[in-house]
């Protein structure tokens, strides 16, 4: 019987700090588009900034309710859906979009992650690549909704 040395693993607790950064006061009573840059393998920074306000959305931006688009593909499941829009997430297509962008009074803020999947895919430690090649359809939706 071949002998079997045991190796102990170091575990070194990993801590992820993030936090939100206010650079210029928005007025609550309009609607905007926020792009949200790298997109990484589960768009988690995007998620705990905009979707748990873990990092201050409200008080940084009150009266600005945030929306985080995701692929159409998550809410055709049952119960998942509900689950998900009512952590804030919706439907990353422009019909979505545009209905929360219409609305009067203002007070959304729409989050897109620009680089979409493709740029998930692409994702490495030490690299902040954004993939912006037919991926623009967010430039039109703010142009289209003022």
């Amino acid at each position: 019987m071949e002998r079997v040395r045991e190796r102990s693993l170091e575990v070194t607790p990993l801590c992820v700090v993030l936090q939100l950064v206010k650079t210029v006061d928005l007025d609550p009573r309009q609607n905007y588009i926020l792009g949200f840059h790298p997109h990484g393998i589960l768009v988690a920074g995007a998620f705990t900034n905009f979707c748990t306000y873990a990092t201050g959305f409200r008080k940084l931006f009150p009266g600005l309710d945030s929306f985080l688009l995701m692929l159409p593909l998550w809410f055709r499941a049952p119960f998942f859906r509900d689950y998900i829009m009512m952590a804030g997430l919706i439907p990353s297509d422009k019909e979505s979009a545009s209905y929360l962008l219409r609305r009067q009074g203002g007070g959304n803020a729409v989050v897109i992650a620009v680089g979409g999947a493709p740029e998930a895919l692409d994702a490495r430690p030490g690299a902040f690549t954004i993939l912006l090649a037919n991926k623009k359809g967010f430039i039109k939706l703010a142009m289209e909704n003022g």
